[in-house]
């Protein structure tokens, strides 16, 4: 698991990396490597040369930076998915992070016990979703996709058409199955759901879903019709509730 954490604070790193270092000490099977940064831009410079990082523990409130939760968008506007954690002394900026999606967060000084237990469960998620592929037979071969990298798949003509997070399209070989049957394993994920008869969508992606078009975090838009997207919006509202209630 690979961790990203971001205070301008020297003795609040420190204090992390301790802890961080303990952490992966007690646990060799996860695999833990982290990286602590002072600079919002070395976390999105690092990101983008890396691939992104599967946490990011970023404080709330950098004083000589962008705010955390400026950072969070950052990350997400970049298309970088791993779970964000913000470190704060105050609830008050709550409401401000909800639009970054953010997976927890901790009130300073961070304890050991909690940290270690939040770890834990943010690596079960990741280790399941690390195991999250769809194998597609393209006229060329066959590859896997992760479903944090899928925006949509649309059916076109007798094929299905697979849009990508960083821009990039993989088209599947002739269809000989209805398009559902087709999208049956992404289905049971709750990340997906059925757009009309030859569309399926990430929710997780979607930043917005306007009077008759999806726009994805990526900037990629794409038109619906009226009658879909108010059918769109009921899903995605539910879909963010339930995410928000579990956690």
């Amino acid at each position: 698991m690979k961790i990203a954490f971001c205070d301008d604070d020297a003795l609040c790193r420190s204090q992390l990396e301790e802890l961080l270092a303990a952490y992966a000490s007690e646990r060799p099977d996860h695999n833990v490597s982290y990286t602590a940064f002072e600079y919002s831009d070395d976390v999105l410079d690092a990101s983008a040369r890396i691939g992104g990082f599967d946490l990011y523990i970023l404080d709330i409130v950098l004083q000589n930076d962008i705010s955390g939760i400026a950072l969070g968008m950052r990350l997400r506007e970049a298309g970088h998915e791993g779970k964000i954690v913000f470190l704060t002394s105050s609830e008050e900026y709550a409401i401000d992070s909800f639009k970054v999606k953010p997976y927890h967060y901790m009130m300073k000084p961070v304890g050991r016990e909690p940290l270690f237990k939040l770890l834990d469960e943010i690596y079960e998620i990741v280790s399941h979703e690390r195991h999250s592929n769809i194998l597609i037979k393209t006229k060329e071969s066959s590859l896997t996709i992760g479903y944090d990298s899928l925006l949509y798949a649309e059916l076109v003509k007798r094929a299905i058409v697979y849009q990508l997070v960083g821009g990039k399209t993989v088209e599947s070989t002739t269809l000989r199955t209805t398009f559902s049957e087709a999208m049956a394993d992404l289905l049971t994920d709750r990340r997906f759901v059925l757009c009309g008869s030859g569309m399926l969508v990430n929710l997780h992606h979607v930043r917005s879903i306007e009077a008759d078009s999806l726009l994805f975090r990526n900037g990629t838009r794409v038109y619906l019709g009226k009658k879909l997207c108010r059918d769109m919006r009921a899903e995605w509202n539910s879909f963010w509730f339930e995410e928000v209630s579990r956690k």
